[in-house]
């Protein structure tokens, strides 16, 4: 499972004015793992992800909307387009 970061992000804004600390606080996690999971490569583990839907049902939240099954994909803009004719 993967967040949606900049959605959780925009989440944290709204419910805690954008501070970790007290979004850490309401999400019952160390505020150092929240950090790192929303602004580096790293990705949220069981953990965190229960104590997330917690916290949406808490909230009344969707927490399908933060959450994916999958690894998003992300679209490539710039450089070489491949027409699938090459090597031929």
């Amino acid at each position: 499972m993967f967040l949606n970061k900049e959605k959780v992000k925009k989440l944290m804004s709204i419910h805690a004015e954008g501070n970790y600390h007290e979004f850490a606080r309401q999400l019952e996690v160390d505020v150092a793992q929240l950090h790192r999971v929303l602004n580096t490569k790293s990705v949220a583990g069981p953990k965190f992800l229960g104590r997330f839907m917690k916290f949406c049902k808490k909230n009344g939240l969707d927490y399908n909307e933060y959450i994916f099954l999958d690894k998003p994909l992300h679209v490539c803009s710039g450089g070489k387009r491949h027409t699938g004719t090459e090597g031929s």
